[in-house]
């Protein structure tokens, strides 16, 4: 069986939806005399396959790699080397992401719109509920559906850190169950509806319980829920709660354009 090849493991990554890049010399002697180019692959995990036949450029893109999966949103981009011996080198960094995910905890009528949205910005999006009559096909097309179990453990779902929670059962302790699952998870957003009041009084009653969270995971709770643009329907509450996700990915703070010399991610 041939070895695998650099580009084997970079096609391998991007079918697992696991994050990596794949570093490929443009311009080299030793790649225009060959019909093999020149790759390296890295992977989130420390995997490196392959090399770039020069010590100095290997270790640096090794580290631009690490500095790339930090990144919420990151770009590729071709980058010139000048060698100790030989001339200019351009290495093309091609780097994959995975989509994030929307995990959606509950499957009522106003979480249709939500997922029906989520799917049309093409987010991988994931309903959490074990009532099929309610979590199905049907009402979901386009998403994945956990119905095993409502309370969902970690060996039925794995939330990361491109997981977007909205948790939304309209049942307190339902709401508590995820909510202690999501907020012990690596997810940077977690998003509870409801009002101040319900959110208060649900984290006072897990704190008599003995479930008390650090800092850092309060931090990353959201609720209420949603951009403040008066949204009243389910439509408007999902457009509310997907703009806020949006602009959280993109290390934005959702405010009005009116007067601002950005425009979304271009400046003008």
């Amino acid at each position: 069986m041939p070895q695998k090849l650099a580009f084997d493991y970079w096609l391998e990554c991007m079918e697992r939806e696991e994050a990596g890049v794949l570093a490929t010399i443009l311009q080299t002697d030793t790649a225009s005399s060959s019909n093999e180019a020149v790759r390296m692959f890295i992977s989130i995990d420390g995997l490196c396959v392959g090399d770039l036949q020069d010590v100095a450029i290997t270790n640096h893109v090794m580290k631009l790699a690490g500095e790339k999966f930090k990144q919420k949103k990151p770009a590729s981009e071709t980058i010139e080397f000048i060698p100790s011996v030989g001339k200019e080198i351009q290495v093309f960094i091609d780097v994959y992401v995975p989509p994030i995910e929307v995990v959606i905890f509950g499957a009522g009528h106003d979480a249709i719109p939500m997922a029906s949205f989520s799917v049309l910005l093409g987010l991988k999006t994931i309903i959490v509920d074990s009532r099929t009559h309610y979590n199905n096909e049907e009402r979901f097309p386009g998403t994945i559906r956990i119905t095993d179990n409502e309370y969902a453990t970690q060996q039925q779902i794995v939330l990361g850190n491109r997981s977007y929670i909205i948790i939304m059962n309209h049942h307190f302790e339902k709401d508590q169950l995820s909510l202690e699952f999501a907020l012990n998870s690596t997810a940077p957003y977690v998003g509870l509806l409801g009002p101040r009041k319900r959110r208060v009084r649900m984290l006072d009653d897990m704190e008599t319980q003995g479930i008390v969270f650090v800092e850092s995971q309060m931090e990353k709770l959201y609720s209420p829920i949603g951009l403040d643009i008066g949204a009243d329907s389910p439509e408007e509450i999902a457009i509310s709660v997907l703009a806020e996700i949006i602009a959280i990915r993109n290390g934005h703070t959702g405010g009005f354009l009116q007067g601002s010399d950005v425009i979304h991610q271009v400046s003008v």
